[in-house]
């Protein structure tokens, strides 16, 4: 593990009167990086990121790099130690494949997310990335709400260009909200960028529920 900077299509089942779908989530996990290109919001209670790195590990079994922008404080190496081993994999090796980079403000983040992500995923022939807790920055009221606003554009902006370059994005948060309405719709701005939205609704990783107007699989 480096600090630095399945293959079915997703296949939505149950379909509800409100345009949402039941989802169980081995589907997630195995359509996460196959085919390429695409940005997935995750959210829900504190199961979504062990579930996160379930898929991002199953990712990983073909010998490929992962990235992880981490603002929330997420990242279980023991998890991921403990899915190589099962797998009788080299964990040492497995986890020098990982490659984290950690923000504690808004501007790192954004910092984070604009150039460092994209230049390592260039750099390696990465596809895949994670991104944790992506709000959780920006809900903080000491950075002005406009610039914040901004920020956010921006981020949308250089996740779409990675997912054009056949990057695999999935953004994980939990879900809560602030007491500011203004901020707090940032999440409902965030959600509007994504190609798909999920949501854990139990505590369970068996419910999932995919968030949507059309339940097309995820093959772009």
């Amino acid at each position: 593990m480096r600090h630095a900077y399945g293959h079915a299509p997703l296949v939505a089942r149950t379909p509800a009167a409100d345009g949402t779908a039941l989802l169980h989530s081995e589907q997630l996990i195995r359509s996460f990086a196959h085919p390429p290109g695409k940005v997935i919001l995750l959210y829900g209670d504190d199961l979504v990121f062990p579930l996160a790195l379930r898929m991002a590990a199953q990712a990983m079994t073909n010998g490929a790099p992962i990235a992880v922008v981490d603002g929330a404080n997420r990242f279980n190496v023991h998890l991921l130690s403990r899915f190589a081993r099962e797998r009788r994999l080299n964990a040492d090796e497995f986890l020098q494949r990982i490659f984290i980079s950690r923000g504690f403000t808004c501007y790192q983040m954004e910092q984070a997310v604009i150039h460092r992500l994209p230049a390592f995923l260039e750099r390696v022939g990465g596809q895949t990335a994670l991104i944790f807790g992506l709000l959780d920055t920006f809900y903080d009221e000491q950075a002005p709400l406009r610039e914040v606003q901004q920020m956010l554009q921006r981020v949308l902006a250089a996740l779409h260009g990675m997912k054009a370059g056949g990057a695999s994005l999935l953004l994980v948060c939990s879900d809560w909200r602030v007491a500011d309405k203004e901020r707090s719709a940032l999440f409902e701005t965030l959600k509007r960028g994504m190609d798909r939205v999920v949501k854990q609704e139990t505590r369970s990783t068996e419910g999932m529920r995919l968030e949507g107007k059309s339940l097309e699989p995820l093959s772009r």
